[in-house]
């Protein structure tokens, strides 16, 4: 008990008389918890914001719970389409749907979480399965005017009405005895009721009051014949037609024009009757949407997967739902939503950005390591002649290791709690709701107990004395060599089982959960292999810039070198620390190239040009009236033709046939990666024989074997005729249609002269010119095609970049090169500070000698200055090796949004950044150890040295 008193006593006098050094490894451990409480939350915050984010940008239909059921709820399964109504007066009563309403909801109250939660109350209405036709009106110039008949019982809380009243129930035709069927009645019906949106109304040309006569033949079955016209009771205002609730009503908030060459406008519009009117006027000839609101505000990043397959469960399930509590014929739903494909998609996501911050993640693990050895011997090296001192006295080397790992315990502990509560105070700051784990609280301790570790296994009995590295050459312990086997044989084997499975998609419920322990155990393996190899050359090197600096006449460089061989400052642990920083900072950049980068191409590949124009036809009268605009430099519509085949001698693929103004799109995709080069080629003369082949460009899946660039003798078949085609090129893609799909690419002038082939475009690439107002085209292009779609590859990409896991991404990139260059300087104030009491002894001889402040922080650079290059060349290295090995293994194109994995890209700006970044860090520490060495210390320096 004594001497545990003894030691107790020592340990608080060392950390009240030389606290620096164990300071600086309680800061380690306060940054190490503050990050392993704060990162894990962060990831796991951004990928639930991702889901909100996903979910919410997408539109109703596409992320709802949905089901058709082709009945009315409450209908009878035949017969009794016309409900005498009260006392005989024709009107039929309105149907009750609260406890269909009640049921509906039923369905969603027994779902279990997360999906009860995600689900909304229940909407739905009824709208006939096949359209009305009523006559046009002269003054909308439409050539066909159809309107689907629909009911929703909550309509008048989603619509505002501006004129007139809402539709009211009328009386039905009157047939002869009780005879009720699709036969022409004895009395027709007055005109039923309805009412129309403003945009309807003002497409359709109809006004209130007035009054329109429907037509027979097709379409809902006889209404003419019982309902000779309606009338427009109301017309309402919707607000934003693209809100959810009006994408849910297909057709009602405006109605759709389609321009048909040979027919004219034909429009499609709803008109909104009363509920009571629906079954009379279908004769139950309609179908009923349900749909579950969904939103995922609030779902954590955990509850994804499950999330997911509850969802698929609930798809393969049916659901049987009365309208009333004696329904002889409950509605059957079977729910299905496309949010399957969102989630899966963002587990697949979550794949990609759970291995890069892993990479991000592991290289600072190592560094940290590495700072933590770096400080343990900082403080062993402070301790050194008390605890020589101590072991001379009889204290075991188990005793001495306890007492240092006490104070390192200490330390640690409360350094790593407090940095675990300002982890937790930064992460409410910053509304980071993620559940606190019990993982992240173990890795906490793990932080808190390293220093310990540390300082326990750094105070070795033989380490107390000092030795001269040049004098021990060869390490005489076996465990140094074993131990760097295993490592560059795990990262051979890492690496080449990375490499041997290829690009691993995840998606669906089983993935996306957590982190490949191979993709992040590669990087760090190979690292750190690299690292020991550039440490076993670093004697060798150093040695040959010794002899190469020795006949030199100024002191520094020479006395610099000889010093990195005979007693390296650190020995080979900063190299690891810097080597590793380095890397960090290089990978961030690549990979933050290479997404960001790839979304950007992406975006052009999609859009094919400055401007993508979809929707309405693209004619030659319309393509000039788009290339007269302000900015515009070239039009070229783009037609789809339909399947065509392409036979040949060894086989006759199907493909896609497209036309494209070949001149036009080669002035559109001048700047476009991946745009075939041969465009021009295809407005070409025919084949180089004058045989009058037609040029076509396809892509891999047209191109049969054996085809590529110049193949002759295939013939293209088309719906019109033959050609013989003359291929100009395969490409991977082309850029502005359908990615993964097999196509052909012609001139439409040439196809149409061969063929008679006559395309009516849907589809036109915009060339911009270099000063053009961009958001000015677009709205012209607006103006005159108003139906159209227009697409900018810039906002495209710029909304998949503001995308929480894009911000996140690019926020965990920063913050690892901000983690890596702390741990950067740290590394090489240690390492200065372990060299610094021979470093003092030396200059304080030299200094009397005359040597002059400037040549002394050359001596200074020199103990880390050699280390400095090897980490920036081994970092520049890893820079080009990780990247590639985290590209071929996990898939990041969730990330990009395209088909095709990208390269990695190397941005020179970004790379020259950190480099020189790095070499800030460094100088600035040098220049801190070179002002510590001042000239005051040299008096003590020498009586300490008279005193050895």
């Amino acid at each position: 008990m004594a001497a545990l008193s003894g030691l107790g006593l020592l340990a608080r006098r060392q950390l009240r008389t030389s606290w620096g050094a164990t300071a600086a490894l309680g800061v380690v451990a306060f940054l190490a918890a503050g990050v392993l409480s704060t990162a894990p939350r962060a990831v796991a915050t951004m990928h639930a914001d991702q889901v909100a984010y996903e979910t919410a940008t997408a539109s109703g239909p596409a992320r709802d719970v949905i089901s058709v059921v082709g009945s009315i709820p409450g209908q009878a399964p035949s017969g009794g389409f016309y409900d005498p109504g009260a006392v005989g007066s024709g009107v039929p009563d309105e149907p009750d749907w609260a406890p269909f309403v009640e049921n509906l909801d039923a369905v969603r109250t027994e779902s279990p979480e997360p999906l009860r939660s995600v689900m909304g109350a229940p909407l739905f209405h009824v709208t006939s399965t096949d359209p009305a036709y009523t006559v046009p009106e002269p003054s909308s110039e439409l050539a066909e005017a159809k309107v689907f008949l629909r009911a929703a019982p909550d309509l008048d809380e989603h619509a505002e009405l501006i004129e007139g009243r809402w539709p009211t129930a009328t009386a039905g035709p009157v047939f002869l005895g009780d005879e009720q069927s699709v036969s022409q009645p004895t009395e027709r019906a007055p005109a039923f009721e309805v009412a129309v949106s403003r945009a309807v109304a003002e497409t359709y040309g109809w006004e209130l009051g007035g009054r329109y006569d429907n037509l027979s033949g097709s379409g809902v079955i006889a209404l003419a014949g019982r309902y000779p016209s309606l009338v427009v009771t109301g017309i309402f205002e919707t607000g934003d037609p693209d809100a959810d609730y009006w994408l849910h009503h297909a057709l009602g908030a405006r109605a759709s024009v389609i321009a048909d060459p040979n027919r004219g406008l034909l429009g499609t519009a709803t008109a909104y009757v009363d509920p009571a009117m629906l079954t009379p006027l279908t004769l139950g000839v309609a179908e009923t949407r349900v749909w579950f609101p969904v939103s995922t505000d609030g779902l954590t990043a955990a509850e994804v997967p499950v999330l997911l397959s509850q969802m698929k469960g609930q798809s393969a399930n049916t659901f049987l739902v009365p309208a009333g509590p004696d329904d002889p014929t409950p509605l059957q739903l079977r729910p299905t939503s496309r949010l399957t494909e969102i989630l899966e998609s963002l587990l697949a996501q979550r794949t990609g950005v759970d291995a890069i911050v892993a990479v991000l993640a592991v290289g600072p693990l190592g560094a940290t390591v590495a700072v933590l050895a770096l400080g343990a011997r900082l403080v062993v090296d402070r301790r050194r002649s008390a605890l020589a001192l101590l072991r001379a006295r009889g204290a075991s080397g188990t005793q001495v290791r306890l007492l240092m790992g006490g104070e390192g315990l200490v330390v640690g502990l409360g350094s790593a709690a407090v940095g675990f509560a300002a982890g937790l105070v930064l992460s409410a700051a910053t509304g980071l709701d993620a559940p606190v784990t019990v993982a992240q609280v173990l890795l906490a301790v793990a932080a808190g107990l390293a220093p310990a570790v540390a300082l326990a296994l750094a105070t070795s009995p033989a380490g107390l004395r000092t030795t001269r590295a040049d004098l021990a050459p060869r390490s005489r312990s076996r465990v140094r060599w074993v131990l760097e086997v295993l490592v560059v044989a795990g990262a051979a084997l890492a690496t080449w089982l990375l490499l041997s499975r290829g690009v691993v998609a995840g998606s669906g419920a089983g993935s996306g959960t957590g982190v490949d322990p191979l993709v992040a155990a590669a990087p760090l393996l190979v690292s750190l292999a690299l690292t020991l190899l550039a440490v076993r050359a670093y004697p060798w090197l150093a040695l040959a810039a010794e002899r190469a600096l020795a006949p030199r006449r100024d002191l520094v460089p020479f006395l610099g070198a000889a010093r990195a061989t005979r007693d390296p400052a650190g020995g080979p642990v900063p190299a690891i620390a810097l080597v590793l920083a380095v890397a960090v900072a290089a990978t961030s950049a690549v990979l933050y190239s290479t997404v960001s980068g790839g979304v950007v191409r992406e975006a052009w590949r999609a859009t094919g040009a400055d401007l993508r124009v979809s929707g309405p036809v693209v004619d030659a009268p319309v393509a000039e009236r788009m290339a007269a605009i302000d900015g515009v430099s070239a039009v070229s519509p783009v037609g789809d033709v339909g399947d065509g085949v392409l036979q040949g001698a060894g086989s006759s693929p199907r493909a896609e046939v497209w036309t494209v103004d070949a001149a036009g799109l080669a002035v559109a995709q001048q700047d476009v990666a991946g745009a075939p080069e041969t465009l021009t080629d295809l407005a070409g003369a025919g084949g180089a024989d004058g045989d009058g082949a037609l040029p076509v460009i396809l892509t891999p899946g047209a191109a049969g074997p054996g085809v590529g660039p110049g193949t002759t003798g295939i013939t293209l078949t088309t719906q019109a005729g033959n050609v013989p085609v003359r291929v100009v090129d395969v490409v991977d893609e082309l850029p502005g249609l359908p990615a993964g799909r097999s196509l052909v690419l012609a001139d439409a002038d040439r196809l149409a002269e061969a063929t008679g082939d006559v395309t009516y475009p849907r589809l036109a690439l915009v060339d911009l010119t270099d000063d053009a107002d961009r958001a000015a085209v677009t709205d012209e292009i607006s103006r005159l095609l108003p139906s159209s779609v227009v697409e900018d590859p810039d906002q495209e990409a710029d909304a998949v970049l503001a995308a929480p896991v894009s911000g996140g991404l690019a926020i965990a990139f920063v913050l690892a090169v901000l983690l890596a260059g702390l741990l950067c300087a740290g590394a090489v104030v240690m390492t200065l500070m372990l060299a610094a009491p021979a470093r003092a002894r030396l200059l304080a001889v030299l200094q009397t000698l005359g040597l002059s402040p400037r040549q002394g922080r050359g001596l200074v650079g020199w103990e880390i200055g050699p280390w400095a290059v090897v980490a920036l060349v081994m970092g520049a290295v890893l820079g080009v090796v990780v990247p590639e090995l985290v590209l071929a293994a996990v898939d990041v194109t969730a990330l990009t949004g395209g088909p095709t994995q990208p390269d990695a890209q190397y941005d020179p700006a970004l790379l020259g950044a950190a480099a020189v970044g790095f070499v800030v860090v460094v100088l600035a520490s040098v220049g801190v150890a070179a002002a510590l060495s001042r000239r005051g210390e040299v008096a003590a320096q020498l009586r300490m040295g008279s005193n050895d």
